[in-house]
């Protein structure tokens, strides 16, 4: 962290990123008791500004993880959304940006601990995830099981959720893998630890269901409108077999950080021709484009940072 360029928002203070530190007896360090955003800033060069995607979709998503975890904080949706804008604006970014947004317990408490809440945001440097892997990845169905909602709820985002998904890239990777695909209790496909995922087979889409324990996705949500709005290809959110991934014309994650990626095989199992398809690579160049700004349908899912599109005082980094 030391060398962020960015400064780190810490309780209402912005500091140097080495100086943002939290104390490792909290209840936070201690029992996971944090939830998190990851929102995604896109910088336009043609028009000097810096666009944050799907916002107030984000802020939200975090009331709902504060809630259901039950973090004792006053703050609201709307000022998560402010203190994102405060940070961006005050390291006057003008590259693309990973934000990471953090809520957590504080003190020496006991694991039921509500409060106090601690009030974190880390602004990152980040390129396209896609840089580098133009041909897709290769996954495998994990071993490990999908968490689900009786157990700790996967629809929202805690940092103790994600030990589940670790779990699943580190057997993976250690097989030869870039990725693991999780089943639910019920054997079906559920999601991928950083994404979720789309099929088509027999050119129909097909996306688990929000109930089949995977997380309330933004980035899902996304893609389900520009498929059915601009492709006119409707979505059918069911319940999806393992084999079906083997079957599959063309499999593909999403997410924030993932953004849109082919999985080119599954257990070893080329996906089609183990190619990146058609309908996906499509969608990858489309979802970019409206992240950045370049397709106009789609601006009021863009929270522009800076005042005047045409800035001429933020500092590349």
């Amino acid at each position: 962290m030391s060398d962020n360029p960015f400064k780190v928002f810490l309780n209402g203070r912005l500091l140097p990123a080495g100086e943002a530190t939290v104390g490792v007896n909290t209840v936070a360090f201690k029992y996971g008791a944090m939830v998190f955003e990851g929102i995604r800033g896109y910088w336009n060069e043609k028009e000097k500004q810096l666009f944050v995607f799907r916002l107030s979709d984000h802020s939200r998503r975090l009331e709902d993880s504060v809630q259901v975890m039950g973090l004792d904080t006053e703050l609201s949706g709307v000022e998560f959304s402010q203190a994102v804008l405060q940070v961006l604006e005050n390291n006057a970014v003008a590259q693309h940006v990973h934000i990471r947004q953090m809520l957590y317990v504080e003190g020496d408490g006991e694991m039921f601990t509500r409060r106090p809440v601690g009030h974190a945001i880390v602004v990152i440097p980040k390129s396209g995830w896609f840089a580098g892997k133009q041909e897709g990845i290769h996954a495998c169905v994990s071993n490990w099981q999908r968490i689900n909602d009786n157990s700790i709820p996967p629809r929202i985002k805690c940092a103790a959720n994600y030990q589940n998904g670790r779990l699943a890239l580190l057997q993976a990777r250690l097989d030869g893998y870039d990725c693991a695909i999780l089943l639910n209790a019920s054997g079906k496909v559920s999601e991928e630890p950083r994404g979720c995922i789309f099929i088509i087979r027999r050119d129909h889409i097909a996306t688990p269901k929000i109930t089949d324990n995977i997380l309330e996705s933004v980035t899902r949500e996304t893609l389900i409108t520009l498929l059915q709005d601009l492709h006119q290809k409707e979505v059918v959110e069911r319940d999806i077999d393992r084999t079906e991934l083997y079957l599959a014309q063309e499999v593909f994650l999403c997410g924030t950080g993932l953004e849109v990626v082919p999985v080119l095989s599954v257990d070893r199992h080329p996906v089609a021709d183990g190619k990146p398809g058609k309908v996906t690579m499509a969608l990858r160049d489309l979802y970019l484009n409206v992240v950045m700004g370049e397709d106009s349908r789609y601006r009021d899912w863009l929270t522009p940072l800076y005042a005047n599109a045409k800035m001429d005082n933020a500092s590349v980094r």
